[in-house]
Order: structure tokens, then C-alpha cells, then sequence
């Protein structure tokens, strides 16, 4: 049987994939409309990035002070899905009232046993002093952060307050 040859190749924006499997709760795994049957879950461990501090020293810094989001668990249908399924910044940083997206995350909606010792229950993480603690009128619950590397760049470009609103940095 010979190859099949496109008659032509058209510019897109990036090429077509299928949508990994979600998960829904007390439904199943589904993909493209379809349920999928899933013998053995994959479960990967995430550490997010908050935009400071990106690169691998400035992450072991973070460990060290005790700084910057934790590691977490996520659930996935197949092990190279992880990127995708992989929990949104407002899920980790326990600000999820300002998530506005409607897809599924893969974020497990039980801590592992190893986890529940460490983080009380109520803490949010505040991306003003990097670290989980209780909400204050002062947090910063969102950030943008010039590009990489910004290791000498005290402020975010942009920041969202305890109230969800964005507020952007003028400079002269």
C-alpha cells in the first residue's frame, strides 16, 4: 500500500492533537465524547512555577528559604498527559474562586496521607511574600512577571489584589 501524499500544506497555528482524557468525577475518563476505560491511572508529581525565580537555582533558593508554590499530585489517563491535566495557578495557590476556566484539572480532590501534615487546611498561597499563610487585604493573589531571567526585578509587571481586580504597573 503506498503512503498517503497531502496534495498541500496550509500555515495553521499549531498542528491538530486530540484533546487528552479528563476525568470526571463519579463518571469516568472521557475523550472526544467518548468514554475511555482506564485500568491504572498515572499519577505524576508537579512543581508549578510562580513566575519568579524560574530557573533551576533560583527553585532550589526557593527550597531552601522556604519560598515559592509546592509540589503536587496530579491524576492522568496516560502518563505523557501530565502537562495538560496538571492543576491552573489559581488551584495551587488556593485562590480557585478567581479560576475562571471550565475544563477539568487533574488535581486529586483528596491530599495523600504524606501531605496532610504539612499544610493546613485554609492557607493560600500569597505571591507578595511567596509563601503559604492566611489571607490578608494586603495579599497579591495573582501575578505576571516580566520574562526570564528576572532576578533583578523587584516588582511584577502586573498584580491582582485580595478582591480578584488586576492591576497593571506604569512606569516612566
Amino acid at each position: 500500500m503506498a503512503d498517503r501524499v497531502p496534495l498541500y500544506y496550509v500555515e495553521v497555528p499549531r498542528p491538530w492533537k486530540p484533546e487528552p482524557a479528563e476525568y470526571l468525577p463519579g463518571e469516568g475518563w472521557f475523550q472526544g465524547g467518548h468514554r475511555r476505560r482506564v485500568k491504572k491511572p498515572h499519577y505524576h508529581f508537579v512543581w508549578p512555577k510562580d513566575g519568579k525565580r524560574g530557573g533551576t537555582m533560583g527553585r532550589w533558593k526557593d527550597i531552601l528559604g522556604n519560598k515559592g508554590p509546592d509540589i503536587h499530585v496530579t491524576i492522568s489517563a496516560d502518563k505523557n498527559d501530565y502537562m495538560y491535566n496538571r492543576q491552573r495557578k489559581d488551584r495551587w495557590a488556593g485562590w480557585s474562586i478567581f479560576d475562571d476556566e471550565e475544563r477539568p484539572d487533574g488535581s486529586l480532590k483528596y491530599k495523600p496521607s504524606w501531605v496532610r501534615p504539612f499544610r493546613q487546611p485554609g492557607k493560600r498561597y500569597d505571591f507578595h511574600t511567596r509563601k503559604y499563610g492566611s489571607p490578608t487585604y494586603a495579599s497579591w493573589t495573582g501575578v505576571r512577571w516580566q520574562p526570564e531571567p528576572n532576578e533583578g526585578i523587584k516588582y511584577p509587571s502586573a498584580l491582582r489584589n485580595y478582591e480578584g481586580k488586576w492591576y497593571e504597573g506604569v512606569w516612566d
